[in-house]
């Protein structure tokens, strides 16, 4: 059953997952990467909140994972800055790309944290 609500909804909850896994683990399972298909853009999301490197002093940032179910193609540019500025806001704009292993995928890293709640971010005081 496809989820009725508008994309940046579905975006924004899809980060609210990752951000609760990173926030308060359940310890019953490791925190991972959360995933959210998007059929009326062809795309599958996934996003992955984490310290990179895997360590205390690590940066506080989203792993950001954006690819077609079939791998037919890479995902446009037009369909990432859908993406990620419904999920991220203001941050989107601080995303880098990381080289992936297949051209067929795209993948970002998006500060997380204090740094990357300001005005406009989704779950800020000021959205």
């Amino acid at each position: 059953m496809s989820d009725s609500r508008p994309i940046e909804e579905q975006l924004q909850d899809l980060r609210r997952r990752a951000d609760e896994d990173y926030l308060h683990p359940d310890g019953i399972r490791e925190a991972g990467r959360h995933q959210l298909d998007l059929p009326e853009l062809g795309l599958r999301v996934s996003v992955t909140r984490s310290r990179y490197p895997n360590r205390p002093d690590g940066i506080d940032q989203y792993a950001v994972t954006l690819s077609r179910p079939d791998l037919d193609r890479p995902p446009a540019n037009e369909e990432l800055v859908t993406v990620l500025s419904g999920a991220f806001g203001d941050a989107a704009t601080r995303a880098v790309e990381r080289s992936g292993g297949s051209s067929r995928i795209r993948m970002f890293r998006v500060p997380a944290g204090e740094e990357a709640h300001g005005i406009g971010q989704p779950g800020s005081a000021t959205s």
